[in-house]
């Protein structure tokens, strides 16, 4: 009889365990379930902050009813941890595989809260089926402040480049913007096309000019502006108060050079 309930006892263990492995909720009360598992031989990274992904999602009330989904669709790209999704979903989308699926479920402090304008109702509970399609990591390179007092650090280099942003070329950048204090203030990752200019003609703020000199295609960069090289004392409201250091994630979708063909 003992025997016979250590037994029973550890196949217990066992399938606890094996359905922990599949599912579970994180401390901040976003609950978890892996739909479709990534085998180790088949995932070569998982996704950590820092990362940026490719994401499909679809969202759901709690009855099951659609509310949005971009599956067929070009997928959603953000940085995993730099607050550029619900909190919620920085925390459902860490440690994932490419190609796996997860469904989420997240609690409305950790969603769009009552403020929530994205989503039928505000203050509800979100439902979310999320597959990761694609994560890219960088390969950092140098640091350096300019002589204009940009600081840039190359957070992705390109080996064996050799035409480099200059003027007059135009540009396809995808960019990020923070505050010093870390605020979010707009990306155009998450409208998922380019912002296009030709560099040192005044169509951009001087100092992303500067930012962008000598950058290769598939280049990524970090820089920090200061607000004499951008809004001044006058800033930009609402968004960006006087006298803001403006931080950029930036990368260098295309360069495209008179006279000469696309790079």
């Amino acid at each position: 009889m003992i025997l016979k309930t250590v037994i029973f006892s550890s196949l217990l263990a066992v399938c606890y365990a094996a359905n922990n492995d599949r599912s579970w909720t994180t401390d901040e009360g976003v609950k978890i379930e892996i739909i479709k598992k990534i085998g180790d031989s088949k995932c070569k990274i998982r996704s950590e902050s820092g990362d940026q992904l490719e994401q499909f999602y679809k969202l759901s009330d709690k009855e099951g009813k659609v509310i949005g989904s971009n599956f067929g669709q070009k997928p959603y790209t953000f940085t995993l941890g730099k607050g550029e999704v619900i909190h919620g979903m920085d925390v459902a989308m860490e440690g994932m595989c490419v190609g796996e699926q997860r469904k989420v479920v997240i609690p409305p402090e950790q969603g769009f809260g009552d403020d929530g304008e994205e989503v039928e109702g505000k203050g509800d509970t979100l439902y979310y089926f999320v597959e990761l399609k694609s994560i890219f990591r960088p390969k950092p390179g140098d640091k350096w402040i300019t002589d204009d007092g940009v600081h840039i650090h190359i957070t992705h280099e390109v080996e064996g480049c050799t035409e480099k942003a200059t003027a007059g070329d135009t540009l396809h950048q995808q960019y990020t913007l923070y505050l010093e204090d870390g605020t979010f203030v707009d990306s155009s990752w998450s409208r998922n096309r380019p912002f296009i200019f030709k560099m040192a003609t005044g169509q951009v703020i001087k100092g992303m000019d500067v930012a962008m000199e000598g950058m290769c295609q598939g280049e990524r960069r970090k820089v920090v502006i200061p607000p004499e090289l951008a809004y001044g004392e006058k800033g930009r409201p609402p968004a960006i108060p006087g006298n803001a250091f403006l931080h950029f994630d930036l990368q260098l979708e295309k360069l495209i050079r008179p006279g000469k063909e696309e790079l």
